[in-house]
Order: structure tokens, then C-alpha cells, then sequence
């Protein structure tokens, strides 16, 4: 599947067919770099993992990863780290890659993309 699961888009109807459909208890997605879960019918769970190579476009500089425990009930962990953007904006720059995705490291906020971030989702950032 190639396709943006926003939270606020993403109907729970349609990710119980998906998983219903590929008979999964669970589903891990990601790169859309906002994290979320959702309980769905069946016990059955969907978490969208957030993404370690950009900040989640709140201010901050953190990325952020997932842990998933497995269990009859599976338990879903959030988990931010702190790295040196610093460092990773300067290697970008060295790259000539463009000042708008080093000032998305560096600031925490999205300056690129934006227009595939729905409404609920881009009123949460600064752009």
C-alpha cells in the first residue's frame, strides 16, 4: 500500500478492513512522521510508529520510535530521542541538500510537505 493513515482521516472502518483483510492483529505503519494508535474491533490494533529521520512538527527536535509488547493485549510505547540535530543539519548543509528540510531538523517544525498534512494535523504545526 502507498498511501498517507492520518488520524484524522483515516476512518476506523477502513483500518478494520485492513486488517480484517489481511488477517492481522496488528498493523505497524509508517513515514507519514506523526505518530498515533487506535484500538480496533477484534482486539485488533493499528499504530502508525511516527519516523526517526524527521521531527514530529511540534516544536521540538525530537524523533521518536516504537515499542510494541507483545501480549494478549499488546501494549504500544512511544518513545522520543534526543540526538544532535545540530550535527545532522551541518552534515546536511555539507550535502548541499535544501535549507528548508535543515531548518525541519533543526526547528522541529515542517517547512516541506505541508500540503499533504491534513487540516487537524497542519493546524498542530507553525506553517
Amino acid at each position: 500500500m502507498n498511501e498517507f493513515l492520518w488520524e484524522s482521516t483515516t476512518s476506523t472502518a477502513f483500518l478494520d478492513h485492513l486488517a480484517r483483510e489481511q488477517d492481522a492483529d496488528v498493523i505497524l505503519t509508517t513515514h507519514t512522521g506523526i505518530k498515533w494508535r487506535r484500538e480496533l474491533d477484534g482486539g485488533r490494533l493499528f499504530v502508525n510508529v511516527g519516523v526517526l529521520g524527521r521531527p514530529e512538527n511540534d516544536g521540538t527536535t525530537r524523533v521518536w520510535y516504537t515499542i510494541l509488547e507483545d501480549g494478549e493485549t499488546p501494549g504500544v510505547e512511544f518513545v522520543p530521542i534526543e540526538y544532535d540535530h545540530e550535527r545532522l543539519a551541518a552534515e546536511m548543509r555539507s550535502e548541499h541538500l535544501p535549507e528548508e528540510f535543515v531548518e525541519t531538523v533543526s526547528k522541529g517544525w515542517w517547512t516541506t510537505c505541508l500540503e499533504v498534512l491534513p487540516a487537524k494535523e497542519r493546524r498542530r504545526g507553525k506553517f
